[in-house]
């Protein structure tokens, strides 16, 4: 048996009925012409892809006196994990958009492993919908984006059906029980926890003086985010999930012609469709919004770790597009430059304790004392550059839908696949009214910041008469 890791147990001991922490997506498949009943082929082939291995095989084992443990369950039954269901005529994209979001709305049950994956026919554009769902504490939407995308290849590759969970995804292990009784009994283990505290310490106190506007770190200070729509308590269980997409060459030419990197484009556009939104829904947004972003490292782009993220301020009300962008753009830099100044463990640790009271005070500070740690969660995943496809059928997109976080209203997951951006939102479904039009509301934004990137490089061309 393995022991829970720290960010496992946060996830298991923050999540409710009305805050399910398990990541979804949602992804189409066009089947091939010539093949009739291709769901309801795809569901029995499915539910008979034995055997089923670590860590979709692992439930949580608990005791009174003991640390929680994965271990492997007695059985898994694949008929309950693996589901068909059936639109009703005319099986439109509100019928699928309403079916997903009562999916993704339930939590998983902890007395099996925590993962499901729901086969949906009867669209009346003949296509399959596949939505999976997996608990944050199993695996993040990163590796299970990766894990599919694999079992997708092999299977095309092979010819016949190898789903994800015959491949596997590591588990965070932990040490042996007595490796860390005696590695906490070593002197340098508790000089090494003193330098990456006060590590932690000094970034903290970063924080504070770009608060207090002494220093210019970026680093934002948590509790110091205006309250809007995106923040509001609520105990609702239902879930609304909203879809968009852009052309990436799109967003990568405003990259390449501004100097700023890919993902400050998207963080500019997402932060002018919710001033967008803000705006036609009559609040009057004084203060910057700030956003969770998970940060990854400069190099090869990976996570720093499973909850660790940046509180990023975004653009303030007022600003232009070309001014916004670079108010984004130069906060992003600030804080990766401070973080590699200290060790990705400090850092880590930082981030965690800011996550940990961020939880705390969302779900007991019912009278909202404090402001919001931040205003909504902002992630991407990357799935393939290239087109996939199962068993002749034609991956046509793939939407992310991750977990809201207890005090937000509003999580936006974005997926690279095959040119694609593809942004999932999920919202509290009454708290967000018309927040359907925010494909709209991103299109007008890329299309007002390429207007704004073309006048401003025009500007620098044309010679002063």
């Amino acid at each position: 048996m393995t022991t829970l890791s720290l960010s496992e147990l946060v996830f298991l001991l923050f999540e409710s009925d009305s805050t399910p922490l398990h990541v979804s997506g949602l992804m189409m498949l066009r089947p091939p012409q010539d093949v009739q009943d291709f769901g309801l082929r795809l569901h029995r082939q499915l539910v008979r892809c034995g055997p089923v291995v670590a860590p979709f095989d692992q439930v949580i084992h608990c005791s009174s006196s003991r640390v929680p443990k994965w271990q492997p369950a007695d059985e898994v039954d694949l008929s309950y994990h693996v589901r068909l269901a059936k639109l009703p005529k005319p099986g439109d994209a509100d019928q699928l958009m309403e079916l997903v979001a009562r999916i993704h709305s339930y939590r998983l049950d902890r007395s099996r492993p925590l993962w499901e994956l729901w086969v949906i026919d009867g669209l009346e554009s003949g296509d399959i919908a596949l939505v999976m769902k997996f608990h944050h504490a199993l695996t993040d939407g990163l590796r299970a984006a990766s894990l599919v995308a694999d079992s997708f290849e092999l299977s095309e590759r092979l010819g016949y059906l190898v789903p994800f969970w015959q491949l596997g995804s590591r588990i965070d292990e932990q040490p042996p029980e007595l490796s860390q009784w005696l590695e906490a009994l070593s002197p340098s283990f508790w000089v090494k926890q003193a330098r990456i505290g006060l590590d932690s310490l000094k970034l903290l106190g970063m924080a504070a003086g770009d608060r207090l506007s002494l220093t210019a770190s970026g680093i934002r200070l948590p509790f110091t985010a205006p309250r809007t729509p995106f923040n509001d308590i609520s105990s609702d269980r239902a879930k609304q999930v909203i879809l968009a997409k852009l052309p990436a060459s799109r967003l990568s030419r405003l990259a390449t012609f501004t100097g700023a990197r890919f993902d400050d484009v998207v963080l500019t556009l997402c932060d002018m469709a919710l001033h967008r939104y803000l705006k036609v829904h009559n609040w009057r947004d004084r203060d910057p919004l700030v956003a969770m972003v998970p940060l990854r490292e400069e190099e090869d782009g990976d996570r720093l770790h499973m909850i660790s993220v940046g509180l990023v301020e975004l653009g303030r009300p007022g600003l232009t597009p070309m001014q916004r962008l670079k108010a984004i753009g130069r906060t992003h830099r600030r804080i990766k430059e401070q973080t590699r100044r200290t060790s990705a463990k400090a850092y880590n640790r930082y981030s965690s304790v800011v996550n940990a009271l961020a939880l705390v005070a969302a779900r007991y500070d019912n009278k909202q004392w404090l402001p919001p740690a931040a205003n909504m969660l902002i992630s991407e995943v990357e799935a393939a550059d290239h087109p996939l496809s199962l068993l002749g059928a034609k991956l046509t997109a793939s939407y992310p839908l991750s977990l809201l976080m207890p005090g937000q209203t509003l999580n936006m997951t974005l997926m690279h696949y095959d040119g694609e951006l593809h942004f999932g939102l999920v919202c509290c479904r009454h708290s967000l009214p018309g927040i359907e039009s925010f494909d709209r509301y991103l299109e007008e934004g890329l299309e007002e910041l390429e207007s704004s990137v073309i006048s401003h490089i025009s500007s620098r061309l044309v010679p002063a008469t």
